[in-house]
């Protein structure tokens, strides 16, 4: 079990005092007094240790309570999170190309290609018109208003959703990647294997995968095609996904989930730096869940890769609106991309792109102090 440290708050400079959450250490009790005795504050809260510290006085209470082993990877998570909770986001290499996440928040555009999507109706499919050529058609008008990867999906994730079968999926997805002519980044959002090779030999450079990599065989075709790889938080399929919403600590252990994820690609071949991470709201969460990790987003930048934040239209935004429909939730989708950019997000996913890009392009101008947004 290697310790993990979590980021809440860090200061600058080496000798700044820091918020953190340290677990899955073997004696946290003995680490805690240890700690304790140099002055710092810790609590333990549901066998997390929560600490207001300096990096160095952490590194010296797990040398003085740990084997060396132990200690060495505590201080090294500690201060790999440290590095990434400050630091700028890298670039994600694509098969071709890369995904410029270092230089700007960027836009995802969702086609939903599905006759039962939460947030259109089906529009993009079975609208009358031949298939593809509505979900083309709005493809290439968000591309138009600024969408920066265009994501396509062929089955339904709104709760309750049934499955459908790989060949449907494949009927209705491999047409539109196709139909873009290798003319956008575009993004699969799947969770099966055979759909998801398909999608990259038709052009996809990404795979979405909301299953929260526990599909083998799902990380084996990332690997084997060099795709990149969004990582999200789940629990369950979308049918019985909101009936596993039940959590001590939902901040702590989507972020120790993602973790545990990340060690997953890592065995399966994905590089880590062409991972994204998403904590998956409305995935097996309340809206009070979503909140809660809405406003500690910006800890979700201590695992060290890009964060992917996909709010847009969804049914907790309806909840905090007294009942408003997908339609109906344009402002509070757009309030939740500004608090993601003031964050540190890297990618927002989006049923609106134009007014997404223009929020996020002033919001990274003010929160990130940048005169280059252009």
């Amino acid at each position: 079990m290697r310790p993990l440290v979590r980021v809440v708050d860090a200061g600058l400079g080496a000798g700044a005092h820091v918020r953190v959450v340290v677990s899955r250490v073997s004696d946290p009790a003995r680490l805690r007094s240890t700690w304790a005795s140099s002055g710092a504050t810790v609590e333990d809260v549901g066998g997390r240790l929560h600490a207001t510290t300096t990096v160095e006085a952490l590194a010296r209470a797990a040398g003085r309570t740990f084997e060396a082993d132990e200690a060495g990877a505590l201080d090294r998570s500690l201060r790999e999170a440290v590095a990434a909770w400050a630091g700028p986001a890298r670039e994600v290499p694509l098969p071709k190309g890369a995904l410029p996440t270092g230089r700007r928040p960027l836009v995802m555009g969702v086609v939903n290609v599905t006759p039962d999507s939460f947030s259109d109706g089906g529009k993009l499919y079975g609208s009358g018109r031949p298939h593809p050529d509505t979900a083309r058609d709005h493809a290439r008008r968000l591309l138009t208003e600024g969408a920066d990867v265009i994501d396509v999906g062929g089955e339904s994730t709104r709760p309750g959703a049934q499955p459908v079968s790989e060949h449907e999926e494949l009927q209705r997805v491999l047409p539109v990647i196709e139909s873009l002519d290798g003319g956008a980044v575009v993004s699969i959002d799947t969770t099966k294997p055979a759909v998801a090779r398909a999608a990259v030999n038709a052009g996809a450079v990404i795979v979405n995968d909301v299953s929260g990599a526990t599909n083998p065989e799902l990380l084996e075709v990332v690997a084997d095609t060099g795709a990149a790889y969004v990582l999200m938080h789940a629990r369950g399929a979308p049918r019985d996904m909101q009936s596993r919403a039940r959590y001590d600590d939902v901040v702590a252990e989507v972020y120790e989930y993602l973790t545990d994820g990340l060690l997953r690609c890592a065995e399966a071949g994905i590089y880590t730096q062409r991972i994204l991470v998403d904590p998956g709201l409305g995935f097996a969460k309340t809206a009070e869940h979503n909140v809660a990790l809405l406003r500690a987003l910006r800890q979700f930048r201590g695992l060290g890769r890009p964060v992917v934040i996909g709010a847009s239209r969804k049914s907790f935004l309806g909840e905090l609106l007294d009942g408003a429909d997908a339609a109906g939730r344009l402002e509070a989708s757009l309030a939740c991309a500004v608090v993601a950019v003031e964050a540190g997000a890297s990618v927002i996913r989006a049923h609106d792109v134009a007014p997404t890009v223009r929020a996020t392009r002033v919001a990274q101008a003010i929160s990130r102090r940048v005169d280059d947004w252009r």
